[in-house]
C-alpha cells in the first residue's frame, strides 16, 4: 500500500518542478553573447582581397589608413573595420559600440 506524500515535501517538489521547467525553456532563447550573433565583433584573419589598397579610417582612433594584407581588421554587424594596430582592434572587439561614431562618416 502506498503512503500519501507528506505535505512538508510539497514545497520542495514544487521548487524542483519549477527549476526543471526553467531549464527546459532556456535553450529556446539565444543569448546575446552567442558566437553566431551579428552583435559580436570578431577578428578577421586578414582583410578581404577586395578591400586591399582601399583608403579608410581606423575604427578606433579615426586616423586615415590604407588597407594592406597585414592590416588588423574585425567584422561587426556584417561590416569590416580596420585599425592602426592590434591593441586598437582588441579594444574595438571588446566594446564596438563605443567606437562606431568614429567611422560613421567615413
Amino acid at each position: 500500500m502506498r503512503r500519501p506524500m507528506k505535505l512538508s515535501n510539497f514545497p520542495i517538489m514544487l521548487a524542483i518542478l519549477f527549476a526543471l521547467s526553467i531549464l527546459s525553456i532556456a535553450p529556446i532563447s539565444t543569448p546575446a553573447w552567442c558566437g553566431d550573433s551579428p552583435a559580436i565583433a570578431r577578428v578577421l584573419a586578414s582583410p578581404p582581397a577586395a578591400d586591399l589598397g582601399m583608403s579608410t579610417k581606423c575604427a578606433y582612433c579615426g586616423m586615415k589608413l590604407y588597407v594592406k594584407k597585414d592590416t588588423p581588421s574585425a567584422e561587426y554587424a556584417g561590416k569590416h573595420y580596420y585599425f592602426c594596430d592590434n591593441s586598437e582592434r582588441d579594444s574595438f572587439i571588446a566594446k564596438p559600440e563605443k567606437y562606431l561614431h568614429k567611422v560613421a562618416n567615413k
